[in-house]
């Protein structure tokens, strides 16, 4: 069934295969969508209304269509198809959509596009990285964290990141890359050393 996706939406039905290897229903999925959205010169659109979408997934009207039995696997798919194409998504995630629903998937559906934005990651040889300091960083801080955090990453990998303040943790910074997480917080020495006067008494 995803051969015939791929060989129905290109020219040419070969296999271009995700920078990543994914496993399962959801990477047959995402690998076929890969590859098809690569020949056709439509990742980054796919990308893209593919984040738009997953929005629209924790919406409690939209989590009950994809889940409800009252509505056949064929109406789901032909809603959605003609839902995409009004709002002007690329064919490679209408046609995606269209199959998914089709074959009774659309339950596995956010777990799909997060893969998919994980292969896309990959694809342009990024590192994701989430950054937590207590006030906002500036544009000296926010460089030198850059630079000190291109270390943690193999090859030439280019930093994510995305910044989130939060007070609580005093100073200090907590850093999550990739499989890394990295507790620099004065909230957490301070924890640290009341563990430790706590043991010593």
């Amino acid at each position: 069934m995803l051969r015939i996706f791929i060989r129905r939406m290109c020219s040419t039905p070969k296999t271009i295969s995700t920078p990543i290897p994914v496993f399962g229903v959801e990477g047959r999925y995402v690998a076929a969508l890969y590859s098809a959205a690569s020949q056709m010169s439509q990742l980054d659109e796919v990308e893209k209304s593919l984040r738009s979408l997953l929005t629209e997934l924790d919406k409690p009207k939209v989590r009950d269509f994809c889940e409800s039995s009252m509505i056949s696997s064929a109406e789901k798919s032909k809603l959605l198809q003609e839902v995409g194409e009004q709002t002007g998504m690329p064919k490679a995630t209408i046609n995606f959509l269209g199959l998914v629903s089709e074959n009774g998937r659309l339950k596995m559906l956010k777990k799909m596009i997060n893969l998919f934005n994980n292969v896309m990651v990959a694809h342009r040889n990024e590192a994701l990285c989430e950054v937590i300091t207590a006030k906002a960083l500036d544009d000296t801080s926010r460089k030198a964290l850059v630079d000190a955090l291109k270390k943690f990453v193999k090859g030439d990998k280019k930093i994510q990141m995305t910044e989130k303040v939060d007070p609580t943790i005093i100073g200090g910074v907590i850093v999550g890359i990739e499989d890394k997480h990295i507790d620099l917080s004065i909230s957490r020495k301070l924890q640290m050393y009341t563990d430790l006067l706590k043991q010593s008494i």
